[in-house]
């Protein structure tokens, strides 16, 4: 059974249920959304605090942490993130023969001390 990456199943992408162009580029965005509120929240920080930090302001944080991130680009995204201390990875591996890759977003699997 082969296994369909999520941005690309209309099961899991709900910009792709709704027919929006750019749907797996939206998806991608949301996940790196969710991180940064998780950041935000491990860090204990504001949205005040967090927004100074990240070099924004805290109502257009506040706006994207609410679900409106369409004009902002994942870059931007990832460079919030590594502003509040993340390392962010970027992976390139070939894929299978007569198959079309795939770009998927994953939370860092954490080691023992």
């Amino acid at each position: 059974m082969t296994r369909i990456p999520a941005a690309k199943d209309p099961t899991r992408n709900v910009w792709l249920q709704l027919g929006l162009p750019d749907a797996e580029e939206h998806y991608l965005k949301a996940g790196l959304v969710l991180r940064l509120d998780k950041a935000i929240r491990a860090l204990a920080l504001t949205q005040r605090a967090a927004a100074r930090r990240i070099g924004t302001t805290q109502p257009e944080l506040s706006k994207i942490l609410r679900g409106k991130f369409s004009e902002v680009s994942l870059e931007r995204l990832l460079r919030f993130l590594t502003a509040l201390g993340y390392h962010i990875e970027i992976k390139i591996a070939a894929a299978k023969a007569n198959k079309a890759g795939a770009v998927t977003i994953r939370d860092a699997r954490r080691r023992a001390a």
